[in-house]
Formats: structure tokens, C-alpha cells, sequence
């Protein structure tokens, strides 16, 4: 089981039970008293359903430090925490009291017990919130964030996506990743950290990608308790051009289901083309049409020549300056009829898969 997700639905949870305890105070204030039951009732459920997602949270993921690199704060998120857990503990005997009342209709204990119960109820509710921010958004671990600029961002082209994912004791950092990479290469390599919190060795039961990774691996199987390995993927990248996501598969023995790590690649382009597609409505004027081609990389790309392979439309290479910018000039003997075609253009391009450029025109 994944535990990351637990932390985020407890805080909504938590949100939502805020919202339908002051709803139903109000309610009750203006005496519409079968509306502030419907809610209160809700407001049960939803404190329920924390309740049991933060007991199986903590069993799986076990207790959540405090980063001690923000002194401070920590003070200020344990004089939360601690009257948090004990209103908490203390909460649950007076909800069940509060709501017997009620169900026997002796409403005057079911006040007396409300102007105790709501308050602390409220104060569980909205504190819980607070500490999910304190923990998981904003006193994130200065350690791991240091530990992936280490391990993995030493080079300017990759850019952390997502610093890292959860699952059963095991830390993936990152989750996800983007590389950049100049246009030509034949592969790309990838690395991941994994981080064993477990108290025994984690061994691979599945590590796998897509038929485009040329090979996956890690460096230390088992992962020891307390231990940290690096997983590797290269890539194959011989044809891509632009931006493709990559994903590699890792479970480990006892894991429910499989955490997946993704690399966004990134090519540098070459050159570009505006107007790719070039169109004229049926019956409308056969003026001349450009399609400018741009070299964006500082090695220049010389145009050679540019043919258009449809006879109704003619094409008029045009050198604006010499391996840095071209004009085609499209024109059709007449638009009466729909037409689809393309321009194939032959550079100096040493990259093969870059050469060739298209461009495409048509009438409909």
C-alpha cells in the first residue's frame, strides 16, 4: 500500500469536518434544528473516516518526525501537536456521550455536553490541518532536498519535477525528473535514489521499463534497512525529437503494487519551421504563402534545397541569411480543387533523423 496518500485525505478530512461542525453551530443557532442533525451527522462520518486513516497511516509509515533544522517552528508545531493529541483522545469518549444524548432525545444533557465537545472538536479539526501543512508543505526536510541536488542535479540540465514519493518504508527521490539533452544522442542516462527506512533489507522483486529503455538497474540489491541505492536507466533517444516521458517500474518483495519513476526528456531543438501546415480554402485567392525555416541551435544548417512534391503547388527556396534562415514560398495554380502534399526540404544536417524536414500544405 502506498501510505504517501493518507497525509493529504486526512487533511481534507479534517478541512471538511471543520467546515460542517461551525455549518451545524450556525444551524442550531438559528434553530433549524433537522438541518444541523444532517450535518452533524456528517461531520461525524468524515472525523470517523479520519480517524480510521490516520490509525492505518501510522501503522504502515509508522511516527513522522519533525524536521530539527527549523528550531523554531518545531516549537511551534509540537505546542500544536501536543494538546492536539490529547484533546483527541479526550474527544472521542465526549462525541460518543454527545450524540447517545441526542439519539434519546435528552437534548438538554446533549448542550450541556455540546459547549464542551465543540470547542475541542473544532480545535482537533483545524489543528490538524495545520500540523498536515507544518510537516508535508511548508518544513520539508532540508536533508533530502540537499541529498537530491547531490546525488542527482549536479548537472544543469535536469530539473526535479517531484522531490520524491513514499511507499511501505521505501523513499524514491525523485518520483520525477526532467532531462534536457542536445538533439543527435543515441541514449540518455537516468538516475533514481531509493532510501530503505524499513528496519529489514528490501529486496527487487520487479524492475522494468518500456521497450524504449535500453537497460534498468540498481546498484545494490537488497537495499539494506537504512540503506540508499541509485537506480539507472539509459534511454534510448536516437528518435525522439521535442519531449517524450519515460517510466521506470520498481517494486520491491512484500510492496502491494509498483512505484513508477518518470524521466520528461527533453531534446534540444535544431530548428524551426513556422507554419508546418500551410492552408488555402477551397475557391479562395492562390496568393503566396511562406514557410519560414529557422535554425535555433549555434551550429548553422544549410538548406540545400526544397521541392514540393505536388505539381499544382510550386515552391521558391529563399536564402535570408546562409545556414541561419530560410523562406519557402508556396503558391498554387488555383484553389478549385481540395489538395494535400508536402515540401520535402535536404540540409547539411549531420543529425540523420534531422536532414529531411517537412512541411505540409494542403487546400480544403
Amino acid at each position: 500500500m502506498d501510505y504517501s496518500i493518507f497525509p493529504p485525505i486526512n487533511a481534507s478530512l479534517n478541512t471538511l469536518s471543520t467546515i460542517l461542525l461551525i455549518t451545524g453551530f450556525i444551524l442550531i443557532k438559528s434553530g433549524r434544528k433537522e438541518a444541523h442533525r444532517k450535518v452533524m451527522m456528517g461531520a461525524l462520518a468524515s472525523s470517523t473516516i479520519f480517524l480510521i486513516c490516520y490509525l492505518i497511516y501510522h501503522y504502515g509509515a509508522g511516527h513522522t518526525e519533525f524536521p530539527k533544522e527549523y528550531p523554531l517552528a518545531r516549537r511551534i508545531y509540537l505546542g500544536i501537536l501536543i494538546p492536539h493529541i490529547l484533546l483527541a483522545v479526550v474527544n472521542v469518549p465526549l462525541i460518543i456521550l454527545l450524540v447517545l444524548a441526542a439519539m434519546k432525545g435528552n437534548f438538554e444533557r446533549h448542550k450541556k455536553l455540546a459547549r464542551i465537545t465543540l470547542p475541542s472538536w473544532l480545535f482537533v479539526s483545524v489543528t490538524g490541518v495545520v500540523i498536515y501543512f507544518f510537516i508535508y508543505v511548508w518544513f520539508l526536510p532540508q536533508a533530502e532536498a540537499d541529498e537530491v541536488s547531490a546525488v542527482l542535479k549536479s548537472d544543469e540540465r535536469i530539473t526535479i519535477i517531484e522531490a520524491q514519493s513514499r511507499s511501505e518504508g521505501l523513499i524514491f527521490k525523485p518520483a520525477s525528473q526532467a532531462v534536457r539533452t542536445e538533439a543527435g544522442r543515441s541514449s540518455v542516462e537516468v538516475k533514481f535514489e531509493v532510501e530503505n527506512q524499513k528496519k529489514e533489507a528490501a529486496k527487487i522483486a520487479r524492475l522494468d521499463s518500456g521497450c524504449e529503455c535500453l537497460s534498468v538497474e540498481i546498484d545494490q540489491d537488497p537495499v539494506p534497512a537504512g540503506g540508499k541505492a541509485v537506480i539507472t536507466g539509459i534511454f534510448d533517444i536516437g528518435r525522439l525529437r521535442g519531449e517524450s516521458e519515460r517510466k521506470i517500474a520498481v517494486q520491491f518483495e512484500g510492496q502491494s503494487s509498483p512505484v513508477f519513476l518518470t524521466a520528461r526528456i527533453e531534446t534540444d531543438p535544431v530548428y524551426s519551421i513556422s507554419e508546418e501546415m500551410t492552408s488555402w480554402e477551397i475557391g479562395s485567392s492562390p496568393e503566396t504563402k511562406t514557410v519560414k525555416f529557422r535554425v535555433v541551435r549555434e551550429k548553422p544548417v544549410r538548406v540545400l534545397s526544397a521541392e514540393s512534391k505536388r505539381r499544382e503547388v510550386s515552391c521558391e527556396l529563399v536564402v535570408v541569411e546562409e545556414g541561419r534562415s530560410y523562406d519557402l514560398k508556396l503558391t498554387p495554380e488555383s484553389t478549385s480543387e481540395s489538395l494535400l502534399g508536402i515540401v520535402r526540404m535536404e540540409t547539411d544536417c549531420e543529425i540523420e533523423s534531422y536532414a529531411r524536414p517537412l512541411a505540409y500544405f494542403s487546400i480544403q
